[in-house]
């Protein structure tokens, strides 16, 4: 099976970062705990997936983001994923639930369900203590 693109939003307050939990009767990866993100269609470009997914399921239109890593997942169904994971700067609305059973603001990385996303949250977290050190 062919590897899909996957795009992944971070959005950070203060030391919490929103999480998304999946709806029960979801086909792939019913009920867990996750970063928000989705699918890349074709002809779109990673960075519009991004604003897509984040308004489809945040009600939010991202005005500024940036790359944070790469990984590789494979999907409850068997599907390999290479998720484009991304911190979302700046954006526009407070985020609403649209399509997950639920959203809120978590801090403790342990609660994610996948490693993947708990990889992208520590890799977060190195980036911006390292952009911290070099301004000051």
């Amino acid at each position: 099976m062919d590897k899909v693109e996957v795009v992944v939003g971070v959005l950070l307050k203060g030391n919490r970062f929103l999480v998304e939990r999946r709806g029960f009767e979801e086909e792939i990866d019913p009920g867990i705990l996750c970063l928000p993100g989705g699918h890349v269609r074709k002809r779109e470009s990673r960075e519009e997936a991004l604003k897509r997914e984040m308004l489809e399921e945040l009600n939010i239109a991202v005005k500024k983001s940036r790359f944070i890593c790469k990984n590789l997942y494979v999907a409850s169904n068997g599907e390999r994923q290479n998720a484009y994971c991304y911190f979302i700067t700046d954006y526009e609305g407070e985020p609403k639930c649209k399509s997950a059973q639920e959203i809120f603001w978590e801090n403790n990385i342990e609660n994610l369900s996948l490693d993947v996303d708990k990889k992208t949250i520590e890799k977060l977290k190195e980036l911006r203590i390292s952009n911290r050190t070099e301004g000051e």
